[in-house]
């Protein structure tokens, strides 16, 4: 019923100004023109802006839809995405995804929702996540690789998503270590890396990267108590592109970077690209910790990802993403 129903859209969007006739279609495609009429119900009922003419047939008029179907017609990828899982509404991607990992799916399989309940980030932070907004996306891998070199999937991602963002934006975003980006001053993407570890051998079993971006919102979106905070690309650009387009964008991307680049081989790559794009380098900063707060200047990032930042005693600490968070330093 699906593909039928895609098969319709796709014909009538290859003479957008036209009126196709239900025989023409039901004739073409080879089903009854009451099969014809139950699948234009069903793609209008899924935002389709399709015009009904009496006794003459359907013209397509277009509308932005944000699916399952538009993400994949806009795939050029050969791993990531290629098995997709498009929810309406998930409490979290990530859950999701790890579940589908313990099923047995593939390295690159993807879950995106329309809408997350409990989306959350690093440290166990509430990610928010209304419908149709956004994309909010797990990425399933399967790598090679130990668990210290987790944390440059993270970065990965964040080089991914900032590329992604600056492409279809205009805009390119400034990356907060370790994982979130900024536009304007406010944070719009977000990104949580969670794994599996075989218990024989401390190798990665798999790994879920789970990347949210916020897209179309305007600041009366927000909670009242996250607008100094938080913000969207379109607030911080003024450019609106439709969610699926950015899905399939960041898919690529991400490919690109991970299975093109052979990962974790374009080491280098990656962390050139990431220390391009993130701010508070050389900056004053607030270290906060699970024991200790105190102010630090950002340095560098090393090869293995940690911030590198010197106290004000002239030491210098390597920072590990999951032990702090870092704030602009206000004396």
């Amino acid at each position: 019923m699906a593909l039928t129903r895609y098969q319709i859209l796709e014909r009538l969007r290859q003479t957008p100004d036209e009126v196709v006739s239900g025989g023409e279609l039901a004739e073409q495609l080879g089903i009854s023109r009451t099969a014809v009429w139950k699948n234009m119900a069903s793609l209008q009922e899924e935002g389709y802006q399709i015009e009904t003419a009496a006794n003459k047939g359907y013209r397509y008029l277009g509308g932005e839809v944000y699916s399952g179907y538009e993400v994949q017609r806009r795939l050029d990828t050969q791993v990531v995405g290629r098995e997709l899982y498009f929810l309406e509404e998930i409490d979290s991607t990530n859950s999701y995804i790890r579940q589908k990992a313990q099923e047995g799916a593939p390295g690159g399989a993807v879950a995106i929702a329309r809408k997350q309940t409990v989306g959350r980030g690093r440290l166990a932070r509430k990610f928010e996540s209304p419908p149709n907004a956004g994309v909010y996306l797990t990425i399933l891998l399967r790598p090679e690789i130990s668990v210290g070199e987790l944390n440059l999937v993270t970065l990965l991602a964040a080089v991914a998503a900032a590329d992604t963002i600056g492409e279809l934006s205009g805009v390119c975003p400034g990356i907060k270590w370790t994982n979130d980006l900024f536009m304007g001053g406010k944070k719009i993407c977000g990104i949580l890396t969670e794994c599996s570890v075989s218990g024989e051998n401390g190798a990665v079993d798999y790994a879920a990267v789970g990347i949210g971006m916020n897209l179309l919102q305007k600041e009366e979106d927000f909670p009242e108590e996250l607008r100094e905070i938080a913000g969207s690309v379109y607030m911080g650009s003024g450019v609106r592109v439709s969610p699926a387009d950015y899905a399939a964008c960041l898919c690529r991307n991400f490919e690109r970077y991970f299975y093109q680049g052979k990962f974790p081989q374009n080491r280098e790559e990656i962390l050139r690209k990431y220390r391009e794009k993130l701010f508070f380098l050389g900056q004053t900063v607030q270290v906060c910790g699970l024991r200790e707060q105190y102010p630090a200047v950002a340095l560098d990032v090393d090869g293995e990802g940690r911030l590198l930042v010197r106290r004000e005693d002239g030491s210098i600490a390597a920072l590990n993403s999951g032990e702090i968070s870092i704030r602009p330093w206000k004396a």
